[in-house]
């Protein structure tokens, strides 16, 4: 039974949802304690799809009597606008994201040639609009061509790989049920050139060169197929890995829609991690800590001729542009003059970094 939501301006109901709550309270408040009525109760759901086989009159009559249900029964409105009578073989109905239409096609189907038909002609099929992919590739493409994600740089590989495969799977699992969904491997392959970029980008390589690292294969359903998995390894834990592809573009007409995923959290990135820390990379101070900023990381290596201070080979080793560290640190870095604080390894203050991070995690549980 769907979950009818309080008479509340706060709330994002419609005005129809509403009225059909305040009548089936009504109801139940007139019961007598006997319970509630469900005879009465409506979903409150505003769309919904009948199917007719029958003269167009016909149907525009079924629709007058729909109309005169809701209106006097319900209390709803039918809007105009959004009620249509579509023709299913020459036009396509839409609902909930897909093309209903009449399936039309002569190739014959079954299994040796004497028993072969055309059996698909006539069945109602669901179609996944063209739109679909056009769209969701815009943010991959730029005049045609893929393009890298610039706002992805600064996360890890871990992180940029799982956001690409969990955009791309949300969508080929929603549209399970079309028998076009094998479409979906145009958008899959800008995806994929677009990650490869990015990636490429971020370590200043090629394309070539972040497949090859990050190519691998895996099997699903029976099928191999050629993905891209980026791990990272744990100390007394299994390795998180994130795999990019590897999911079957194959109509499945009896598949079940899950539109309540079970949330999926990898933690905090790494730069969320540095900052929530709020620790000195440097002397592994606490006191007034902010970020120093690098344009490049090409202008860590222009110290011809000299030792590199500790503040570069620092963020060097980091392998960052950013580096949080105190104020004291941060204005002997401006200034060019030795530290007046002394530094700590790289490990001892990964492992101050580590223990703050937990402390914050077990707060949050």
């Amino acid at each position: 039974m769907p979950k009818l939501v309080e008479d509340s301006p706060e709330t994002d109901t419609s005005t129809g949802e509403r009225r059909a709550w305040k009548l089936a309270r009504g109801v139940r408040r007139g019961a007598r304690g006997k319970g509630r009525c469900e005879s009465y109760l409506a979903c409150g759901l505003p769309y919904f799809l009948l199917g007719f086989i029958g003269p167009r009159k016909e149907a525009e009559g079924s629709k007058q009597k729909l109309r005169a249900f809701l209106q006097e029964k319900l209390m709803l409105e039918l809007s105009e606008e959004k009620t249509l009578i579509t023709h299913a073989r020459t036009e396509n109905a839409k609902f909930l994201g897909y093309e209903v239409t009449t399936i039309h096609n002569d190739r014959k189907r079954g299994g040796q040639k004497p028993l072969k038909r055309r059996s698909v002609n006539g069945n109602i099929g669901l179609r996944m609009p063209r739109k679909v992919i056009e769209e969701n590739s815009k943010n991959y493409k730029r005049k045609g061509k893929a393009i890298h994600r610039a706002e992805l740089l600064y996360h890890s590989d871990y992180d940029i790989v799982m956001i690409y495969q969990t955009r791309y799977r949300g969508i080929a699992n929603y549209y399970q049920l079309a028998y076009n969904m094998h479409a979906l491997g145009k958008l899959k392959w800008c995806m994929q050139v677009s990650l490869l970029k990015t990636l490429a980008t971020k370590h200043k390589k090629t394309v070539k060169q972040i497949a090859k690292k990050y190519g691998a294969s895996i099997e699903v359903q029976g099928k191999k197929y050629s993905v891209l998995q980026v791990t990272v390894p744990r100390e007394g834990k299994k390795p998180l890995v994130a795999t990019w592809g590897g999911i079957p573009l194959e109509w499945n007409a009896n598949a079940t829609l899950d539109e309540q995923t079970p949330k999926l959290y990898t933690g905090r990135t790494e730069l969320e991690k540095r900052l929530l820390a709020d620790l000195c990379e440097l002397c592994g101070s606490t006191e007034d800590v902010e970020v120093h900023h690098m344009r490049a990381m090409k202008d860590l290596h222009e110290y011809p001729g000299r030792e590199k201070p500790q503040w570069v080979r620092r963020m060097i080793a980091l392998k960052r542009k950013t580096m949080p560290v105190c104020r004291i640190c941060h204005e002997d870095i401006h200034a060019g003059r030795p530290h007046r604080r002394q530094p700590m390894k790289l490990g001892e203050v990964k492992s101050l970094q580590k223990a703050k991070t937990l402390i914050l995690e077990s707060r949050v549980r």
